[in-house]
């Protein structure tokens, strides 16, 4: 990136960015990069880890608690990036109950429960929500109700704080994030058939780097995409446009 490049987007100097899901893949990856543009970094994990909050983000106490922790020890808060995920594959007939709270308290009521909390000290200043959707929130994948009910929810969240808060100075954007080589996609996508049919639907036949979506986030926040707010920000290296294709193709194939 040019100094004039950089000039157009600006950075995020003396901004507080608060990430979750921070600990590896796509969060981790967005806590570096947001430093690298200036901003002060507060991650936030279920895993404990150097320089991390530990918290339990479905939990709406304890979010509250770290929300007006964070903005309080410095004195703002200017972005956040919900980014927690998590999955439980099966079809609906198969999922329990705790299944599905599980999925929906982290990837979804997270996300609600962040919006909630951070509000109010963004206000006074402006400040923007970066939600990690995935294409899973345009068109469903197979064996996945929950986690795809809640990634559609994240663009409806994006959308409603654009709507309440604009006039606030507030944006909200949600990443429609393709395949991406993270711990999550190792863990229910192992290497075989099904992880290459994944990285087949985009156009340069691989799987995202996390640092590609958070490149994304990082964007989304800067002052000069002032004007991009609720909205859907697909990052999937064209993997949508084949999203049917693969569907069937994962249907022919012995899954989880």
């Amino acid at each position: 990136m040019t100094k004039t490049d950089g000039d157009v987007f600006g950075r995020l100097d003396g901004r507080v960015v608060l990430v979750t899901g921070a600990a590896s893949g796509i969060g981790a990856a967005s806590v570096r990069l947001f430093r690298a543009v200036g901003a002060e970094v507060v991650g936030v994990d279920l895993v404990a880890g150097e320089g991390i909050v530990q918290a339990d983000v479905s939990d709406p106490a304890q979010v509250a608690e770290v929300v007006d922790a964070v903005a309080s020890r410095h004195g703002r808060l200017d972005v956040v990036h919900g980014n927690a995920g998590v999955n439980v594959p099966g079809r609906p007939h198969s999922l329990t109950d705790a299944d599905y709270r599980k999925v929906m308290g982290v990837c979804c009521d997270a996300n609600f429960y962040l919006v909630r909390s951070a509000v109010g000290h963004m206000r006074a200043h402006g400040g923007v929500f970066v939600f990690t959707s995935s294409m899973c929130g345009v068109a469903a994948t197979p064996r996945s109700p929950v986690y795809n009910m809640a990634k559609h929810a994240l663009i409806g969240l994006a959308q409603s704080v654009a709507v309440d808060y604009g006039a606030q100075g507030i944006r909200a954007v949600a990443l429609v994030t393709g395949p991406t080589h993270t711990g999550m996609v190792d863990e229910l996508w192992p290497p075989g058939p099904l992880r290459d049919s994944l990285a087949a639907t985009t156009s340069a036949g691989r799987l995202a780097a996390p640092e590609e979506q958070a490149r994304a986030a990082v964007f989304a926040a800067l002052p000069g995409s002032s004007f991009l707010t609720g909205c859907a920000l697909t990052v999937d290296g064209g993997a949508t446009a084949g999203w049917n294709e693969m569907a069937r193709t994962m249907l022919t194939l012995k899954a989880v």
